[in-house]
């Protein structure tokens, strides 16, 4: 995680040819971006930095995080598990329960 606790770098590729992606939560948005640097950008772009990203605003994060649990969680019998596992481990707050 980067100081402000927002953005996290979620690839990096060092080298001839280096890749950073990095997710960052502000206020209104949520962006992935990704910056690519090297020689083949050279050869591709003309230039040594290629930059580019995806940004959902923050009235579409309830539809983002939908399709994030289809995407991730579809046929998973312990995808409620899973979930409460992810919480744990991320600090992120959450209520569990259970009934019978």
């Amino acid at each position: 995680m980067s100081d402000d606790q927002n953005s996290v770098e979620l690839y990096r590729q060092e080298g001839e040819n280096f890749r950073s992606v990095r997710a960052t939560l502000a206020e209104d948005k949520f962006t992935f971006d990704t910056q690519d640097m090297g020689k083949l950008v050279e050869e591709m772009w003309g230039d040594s930095d290629y930059e580019f990203w995806t940004i959902v605003p923050k009235e579409a994060w309830g539809q983002l995080l939908m399709a994030l649990s289809i995407e991730f969680f579809a046929n998973d019998p312990q995808a409620t598990d899973r979930l409460h596992d992810i919480c744990i481990a991320h600090g992120i707050p959450h209520e569990r329960g259970r009934w019978a």
